[in-house]
């Protein structure tokens, strides 16, 4: 008798908490409003009154937010359709609808309430279903072979299109967006500085590249079937220039083919200095750069910079240094783009480089500031106005890197080399570099020229 009774009393507890745990659940799904999307708009549509439905767990209120509204003020539990009222030609993407309703509790009133934002969808003027087409892609230039390297490029349409589907690359070189350049086949994509701006009736788009363009380099453009024109119709295939466009090539300034100096002289290759006066490099935009290549172990290598003209260039000054003529320049150079087939030395479209070139003897002691090693020769030291041991030295200064370098001008066997120097004991930049250094077959040096047209 007495286990029936705990039998019993067992069972009741078991059905009264049971009771209770499923009147938790229901309270707990009062707490909240769930709206789901059952029916998006059509898109594009010539429908200026659209219909839409969406399904809604409780009853309530109905609001709406954005660029859109309705004269239905009521939703049921269930599915709800709904008809906007009269819209525009235009894009809609920030259309919201909202759900509440306050319930009662045993000590108070709570509101509930639930949000969902309407698909994105366009309404247009008329039933278009044209695909829209590429026009033309161009920069500035005349002739597509010899474009600036500080140009923009334009990609005109067919018709007007959607701005919202127009972008490009703003935040590195992956290749994102609907409009994108590049010089090796999209691998990588020229990073711009915002997105395309809009002019021609939102049929022309202009994009300008955040640093300046590579020196002799082929670009292509392609654009993808992302965009859109204005009523909703994607372009039917991507779009890729054939040939592209190619940015001018430098100038050679000055050239020497023979490393060590005769007597006290550089023996000059070129020298094409006479075709151009000091006040074509003092011009906005003139860019300068140098060139050296050598054969190493049976392989040819070279490194090439280009950087901003700085204020007071002259073209004596770019004159290979000699004890005749003394020419010193140590210098931070401004947008700096590197290219080498080096494998240690890093390609950059923009950095901040640094010159150090003189006939003279130096000393390894920094006294710039810029992070220069005391007790090594590298980007960052001091000059003396004795002897001739000589420097020719290109550093990417973000990097702290040698570019290129040609020293001890004086000697049958010059310190030539590209990178930082490897060796565990020497100078990074290739000063005493002795039997780490390159050598000098088929070695050549450059002074070079961009002027912008």
């Amino acid at each position: 008798m007495k286990n029936n009774l705990i039998y019993y009393l067992f069972i009741t507890l078991s059905i009264f908490l049971n009771s209770c745990t499923e009147g938790i659940k229901e309270e707990y799904s009062k707490l909240f409003i769930a709206l789901t999307e059952v029916t998006a708009i059509t898109t594009p549509t010539t429908d200026t009154t659209p219909d839409y439905t969406f399904s809604s767990t409780l009853s309530g209120a109905l609001t709406y937010g954005g660029s859109c509204s309705s004269s239905t003020t009521i939703a049921i539990s269930g599915n709800n359709t709904i008809t906007l009222n009269t819209l525009s030609v235009g894009k809609y993407a920030d259309c919201t609808i909202t759900v509440s309703k306050t319930i009662s509790t045993e000590k108070s009133e709570k509101k509930l309430s639930g949000s969902l934002t309407i698909t994105s969808f366009t309404v247009s003027s008329s039933n278009d279903t044209t695909a829209p087409t590429v026009s033309s892609v161009s920069t500035t230039a005349d002739n597509q072979s010899s474009v600036s390297i500080t140009d923009n490029i334009t990609v005109t349409f067919s018709e007007a299109m959607d701005t919202s589907y127009v972008t490009t690359s703003t935040s590195d070189t992956n290749c994102a967006g609907t409009i994108r350049v590049s010089s090796d086949n999209f691998s990588s994509c020229v990073k711009m500085s915002s997105e395309p701006a809009s002019s021609n009736s939102n049929k022309t788009f202009t994009l300008d590249p955040y640093y300046n363009l590579t020196v002799s380099t082929t670009y292509k453009t392609r654009v993808t079937t992302g965009v859109k024109d204005t009523a909703g119709n994607a372009l039917s295939s991507q779009y890729e220039t054939s040939s592209g466009f190619t940015t001018l090539s430098p100038t050679v300034l000055y050239e020497t083919t023979t490393p060590t100096r005769s007597g006290n002289n550089i023996v000059y290759s070129q020298n094409n200095s006479t075709s151009y006066s000091d006040s074509d490099l003092q011009a906005d935009g003139t860019r300068i750069g140098y060139r050296m290549e050598v054969t190493n172990n049976g392989t040819d290598y070279y490194a090439e910079t280009i950087f901003d003209a700085w204020d007071g260039i002259t073209l004596s000054s770019l004159l290979f240094p000699t004890v005749s003529n003394g020419n010193v320049i140590q210098r931070t150079v401004t947008n700096m783009s590197v290219a080498s087939n080096y494998p240690t030395v890093t390609n950059t479209s923009s950095t901040s480089g640094r010159l150090e070139i003189w006939p003279w003897n130096y000393g390894h002691g920094a006294q710039n500031n810029i992070g220069g090693d005391n007790s090594k020769y590298d980007f960052d030291d001091t000059h003396t106005g004795n002897q001739y041991y000589g420097s020719m030295q290109v550093h990417n200064l973000s990097a702290a890197q040698t570019v290129m370098a040609w020293n001890r001008h004086y000697d049958s066997n010059p310190d030539i080399g590209f990178g930082n120097n490897p060796a565990n004991d020497g100078h990074p930049d290739w000063t005493f570099s002795s039997e780490s250094s390159f050598g000098t077959s088929n070695w050549k040096f450059q002074v070079l020229l961009i002027l912008q047209q």
